[in-house]
């Protein structure tokens, strides 16, 4: 298996994350790229479960430190972890073994990142993160820097991700 490629995807909230890893995760299956994606739950308390009478919930609202239920391909799990890596949750993520992991959030994680603006502010303190390959902001935020493409210009972010994921963008901003 070649090595996966993995691709950050980072911003303050509302600034499109999500709608740019879902625009993504269409470019990699029109390239034929099976993706995995891990997101940052950054809103605090828990992730919401599935109802309450399924069995696998109720393996788990007993105390089971993990449940893993499997059916019609889909494989559902349910950990108990006080703290997590990025690495580690790379690795749950890598088990189907896609062609490429992406990763909402973690700006601190060292991989290849998009850095999504919601106006020129944002830039300030997002220039300081490691390993920029690319930005992306609003047509009204004039920032001169290499590696900037306009939100609404589609064409230009798909060619660059074709490209990022052959290889050919490997500078950081």
């Amino acid at each position: 298996m070649e090595t996966v490629k993995i691709l950050q995807v980072v911003g303050f909230k509302n600034s499109g994350k999500t709608t740019l890893i879902l625009q993504l995760l269409k470019m990699a299956e029109q390239l034929g790229k099976s993706v995995a994606v891990i997101k940052h739950h950054g809103h605090g308390g828990a992730l919401g479960m599935p109802p309450a009478d399924t069995d696998s919930t109720r393996f788990f609202a007993a105390g089971a430190e993990s449940s893993v239920a499997f059916g019609g391909g889909v494989i559902q799990l349910h950990m108990r972890k006080p703290l997590v890596s990025v690495e580690e949750l790379l690795t749950l993520a890598q088990m189907h073994e896609p062609d490429l992991v992406l990763i909402e959030g973690y700006k601190d994680a060292k991989y290849d990142k998009i850095v999504l603006l919601r106006s020129e502010e944002d830039w300030t303190d997002l220039q300081k993160l490691d390993n920029i390959v690319l930005v992306i902001g609003q047509e009204t935020t004039r920032l001169k820097t290499r590696g900037f493409i306009e939100r609404t210009n589609t064409d230009q972010l798909t060619s660059w991700f074709a490209d990022w994921l052959e290889g050919g963008t490997d500078e950081s901003i």
